[in-house]
């Protein structure tokens, strides 16, 4: 395989971590404007990760010596291992944001609650449990 398609896979696996790390930064921040326009760079360096001529060599596997060739190759190992990051990258930026929908489902439940049996539980100026759903409608809770 060629050397110089090798290198740009590993700059493309290499630029792939930077976004799921400013991804992720933007997600622990909430910034759901730097996180969409992360979006568009990331989906064009996935298509740069899955080159057609790499994917030729891969999926011809009558082409022993090349497969051969590329295993052995210590610059395809650490394309392996970058992408072997991303992939951990990817997976904590999903969890965060399953996490952080879950606390939207929350809230808005919490808000949606139209069942007048439902209690929330809320302290007094004392730090005694008041439960009353009444009481954080009145506003003096």
């Amino acid at each position: 395989m060629d050397s110089e398609l090798l290198e740009q896979l590993a700059e493309a696996a290499r630029r792939l971590e930077s976004l799921l790390t400013q991804e992720f930064e933007a997600l622990k921040g909430q910034q759901i404007d730097a996180f969409e326009a992360l979006q568009a760079e990331k989906r064009e360096t996935l298509e740069a990760l899955a080159r057609p001529e790499l994917m030729a060599v891969i999926q011809n596997t009558q082409d022993r010596q090349a497969l051969t060739s590329l295993a052995k190759n210590p610059l395809w190992n650490r394309i392996q291992d970058q992408l072997d990051a991303c992939k951990r990258a990817h997976q904590r930026n999903e969890l965060l944001i399953s996490r952080q929908l879950d606390a939207i489902r929350g809230a808005l439940a919490t808000l949606q609650s139209q069942d007048p049996g439902s209690t929330l539980e809320l302290y007094d100026k004392l730090g005694k449990v008041r439960s009353s759903r009444k009481s954080v409608l009145s506003g003096d809770a």
